[in-house]
């Protein structure tokens, strides 16, 4: 997606004091990541006006067209006492003018996601099984969107995942398009802040499920008896490509994939945090210590939170808690290839986190350089176990969903250079 440019004119909803229906012309540049920067001008008589903006939690706006536009909490990052003034804005909602993200006005809410249909997709143009070169494909051209799945989150909201698909034909060619993506409705008017809650929620899924960074690309909400759209942004990262690989392989658990969105949106509040350090992990460029550090804390976490205490007993040594891990998940093949030294985790845990002094390394079992990255990498996937452990998986489907990810190269080179 290009830079987006709006040209109009800017006020403050309800004014202040002499500039009270003083309007400035200005120009929106909405980039690609979705940052936002608005420039304004005035003459330099009402130069004052450009403090009103940063008082305001919304700007509005509207384009010479008639577009109408809600430019969210302004920061001034450069002014000319004059005539001009440069802001970054925190969101914009291109289509209406709101006072505040909070308002009611949606009940439907449509996410593009870059890699979405590398996990969630149902290929039409199939390879002929009796011919090498032949190609059949089949589809229904009366109806463009197929529901792939479709889940109920909370009394009020649900979830879909489409397959969505263009045909365009002429005389000479026929060319089919096929897409995947996101929706949420609700069965009361929401706000935009709902809405990019529940975006926050199901992109970090996402980004487990294809085990790479996945951000919405195009967000459009819209009340469901409306064919107005609304554009929403705001800054995100850039998506990872997966490389066709992923962790939750979508097609191998398609009847299952419903309660498994649904048994995310129940633990997501306990388990944001521990995923995130996971999903932080596996996109590093240069590791170090601190990226040890981030996985061995996110198990600390995790056993804290979801299996210290199940059986009766409160286990408080780290060392503990992963061999406790190591014994719940003893039956999964890939935590066998991984070879896991507990004692070698929680002493190299000890010495980076609490910074402990070389001279008091004797007796400890300490990863260091090469040993200390592989470490790493073993921990990663028992962490990613225990995740897919509390979305419903047994451990035999933990083995299916290691084997379709691209850890499954890593857990193999892991195993060959342990039992060399």
């Amino acid at each position: 997606m290009d830079n987006q440019v709006f040209h109009g004119r800017w006020w403050a909803p309800d004014g202040v004091r002499r500039f009270l229906n003083v309007a400035c012309m200005g120009t929106l540049i909405i980039e690609e990541n979705g940052s936002s920067k608005l420039e304004v001008y005035h003459d330099q008589r009402n130069s004052a006006i450009f403090r009103v903006y940063e008082k305001y939690d919304v700007i509005w706006g509207e384009t010479a067209d008639g577009r109408k536009i809600s430019v969210f909490r302004l920061e001034m990052i450069n002014e000319n006492i004059c005539f001009q003034a440069s802001f970054n804005a925190h969101a914009v909602l291109v289509g209406t003018h709101i006072k505040t993200g909070r308002e009611p006005i949606f009940d439907t809410c449509v996410i593009d996601y870059p890699y979405l249909r590398n996990w969630a997709f149902e290929p039409k143009v199939k390879k002929n099984e009796l011919e090498e070169d032949v190609y059949d494909f089949t589809v229904d051209f009366r109806k463009k969107d197929h529901i792939l799945a479709k889940t109920q989150l909370d009394s009020s909201t649900e979830l879909y995942i489409y397959r969505h698909v263009e045909f365009k034909h002429d005389r000479f060619d026929t060319n089919i398009t096929q897409a995947t993506y996101l929706s949420f409705t609700t069965s009361y008017l929401s706000s935009p802040d709902f809405f990019v809650d529940c975006i926050t929620e199901y992109s970090q899924f996402l980004s487990l499920a294809l085990f790479s960074r996945q951000e919405p690309s195009v967000i459009w909400l819209k009340k469901s008896r409306s064919n107005h759209y609304c554009q929403l942004f705001y800054k995100v990262d850039m998506s990872v490509n997966p490389n066709d690989f992923s962790l939750i392989p979508f097609n191998k658990f398609k009847t299952r994939i419903p309660e498994i969105l649904a048994l995310w949106h129940q633990v997501y509040p306990q388990i944001s945090q521990i995923c995130h350090y996971l999903l932080s992990s596996i996109n590093y460029d240069e590791f170090d210590v601190p990226d040890f550090l981030i996985v061995a804390q996110a198990l600390d976490g995790y056993h804290k939170r979801f299996l210290n205490k199940k059986d009766g007993k409160d286990i408080k040594k780290y060392e503990d808690e992963i061999n406790a891990m190591l014994k719940y998940f003893n039956d999964v093949e890939s935590i066998q290839k991984c070879h896991i030294d507990s004692k070698m985790m929680a002493d190299s845990r000890n010495k980076y986190s609490h910074l402990i002094p070389d001279e008091e390394d004797e007796g400890k079992n300490i990863a260091r350089g090469a040993e200390l990255f592989r470490l790493t990498q073993k921990a990663k996937v028992l962490l990613s176990c225990c995740i897919l452990d509390l979305l419903g998986f047994s451990h035999s489907e933990i083995d299916t969903c290691f084997n379709s990810s691209s850890l499954r190269f890593l857990i193999d080179r892991i195993d060959f250079e342990e039992t060399d």
